[in-house]
């Protein structure tokens, strides 16, 4: 399959997905949020498919989304967005088979969330997390749903109230990440854990998978009926407008 913003392969029971957009260090655009449900849905079909890896061209995983890429000017807008932004996190999460991040750089606000609904992450050294969202009147809401069961309340309040860029290690040290690795060894380490993965049971695999993200679309369901409140926001509009002028906003929590 062709797709605008990621790459697909497939190769001895492992699919490995590539972010495509390395002139932007593959912010994510709604396109993308396509493209990544699509690839999944390819995978889900094809039995020959142990293993999922996902990581990104380039220097970055994802550096966050392409905020020049969204309209929110009606609730319908905001509706459908969230719902395009829903499907991949869901994917994910309900794929009947592991799904390995690959985190090769910067990982913010969409890198970091997604990392979050993966169910291994391995990262290279060179690594930072972070969600900034909030500097430009949003909510990280991928982040705020699955962080506090992943790292704890305090870990989420604070890297997502202030903003905080996190390496590589102290992301694993509040257990965002499960491994750290030299950064010429990331994808050779990652294949290493795919390929034993792939000899393992895969009824029970999907069971695992199943129970730790029971969940999953309740709080997605919330997730589309509160968003679009937040994406309404004379704030969320005023940053909408400084990101075009390159300057600061200006929030009135309005």
């Amino acid at each position: 399959m062709n797709f605008e913003t990621i790459l697909l392969e497939k190769k001895d029971q492992i699919a490995t997905i590539w972010f495509n957009r390395p002139d932007k260090l593959n912010a994510a655009s709604p396109q993308l949020f396509k493209d990544l449900d699509d690839a999944l849905t390819d995978i889900e079909k094809d039995d020959s498919i142990r293993v999922v890896i996902l990581t990104g061209k380039g220097d970055a995983f994802s550096a966050g989304a392409d905020v020049g890429k969204f309209e929110f000017d009606k609730i319908i807008k905001g509706v459908e967005f969230i719902e395009n932004v829903a499907r991949p996190f869901m994917h994910i999460e309900y794929l009947p088979k592991p799904v390995i991040a690959a985190v090769n750089g910067y990982a913010f606000g969409f890198g970091t969330g997604i990392t979050l609904a993966c169910d291994i992450v391995i990262a290279s050294d060179k690594a930072k997390f972070g969600t900034k969202e909030v500097n430009w009147g949003q909510i990280p809401i991928e982040t705020l749903l699955r962080g506090a069961e992943h790292v704890g309340k305090r870990t989420i309040s604070y890297m997502t109230l202030t903003g905080a860029t996190f390496t590589a290690e102290e992301a694993k040290a509040v257990g965002l990440v499960n491994k750290v690795v030299p950064h010429d060894q990331l994808m050779p380490e990652v294949m290493k854990i795919a390929e034993g993965m792939k000899q393992g049971a895969p009824l029970a695999q999907r069971m695992i998978k199943r129970v730790l993200n029971r969940k999953c679309h309740e709080d997605w369901d919330w997730t589309v009926l509160m968003m679009p409140t937040i994406f309404s926001s004379e704030d969320v509009a005023e940053s909408m407008k400084a990101f075009k002028e390159k300057r600061k906003p200006q929030f009135k929590g309005r």
